[in-house]
């Protein structure tokens, strides 16, 4: 029997209501402070799901030529691997981006995931004193 493919989705603040546990998964070992989880709830969504169950996600923000990632989770335990997971959700990211209008990607430090695949991706990594470090993508107009 095949697995069922990976699908995609964008939504807004009010689509995709994520559980309790959905977010213990995508964010294993990392602390979802209450600000966070305000930020994330009120945020864009990218989300991944391989049947029922969901297995990434990326919230952003658009902010005029920019489209700002600032988190970004993976389900590790699915039977998809991790990489394919964030493949895909870097595709929807980008479509995103455009479609916005916006002409730069911007991952921040906390959706920074898997620097190897976001550099082949075309992604150049930025760094900036106390700012710390980050990816982003320009598409030309």
């Amino acid at each position: 029997m095949n697995a069922p493919p990976l699908q995609v989705g964008v939504n807004g603040p009010e689509g995709c209501a994520l559980s309790p546990a959905d977010l213990r998964r995508l964010f294993r070992g990392r602390r979802l402070t209450p600000a966070r989880r305000e930020r994330l709830a009120a945020s864009g969504r990218v989300v991944a799901r391989h049947g029922s169950r969901i297995v990434g996600l990326a919230a952003f923000e658009p902010l005029g030529t920019e489209v700002r990632v600032h988190e970004f989770g993976t389900d590790t335990a699915s039977a998809v691997p991790a990489e394919r997971i964030a493949d895909v959700l870097l595709d929807a990211l980008e479509v995103t981006c455009l479609a916005c209008g916006a002409r730069r990607l911007v991952l921040l430090p906390r959706a920074v995931v898997m620097p190897g695949l976001l550099r082949s991706r075309g992604f150049a990594a930025m760094a900036e004193g106390c700012a710390g470090s980050w990816f982003e993508k320009a598409f030309p107009s």
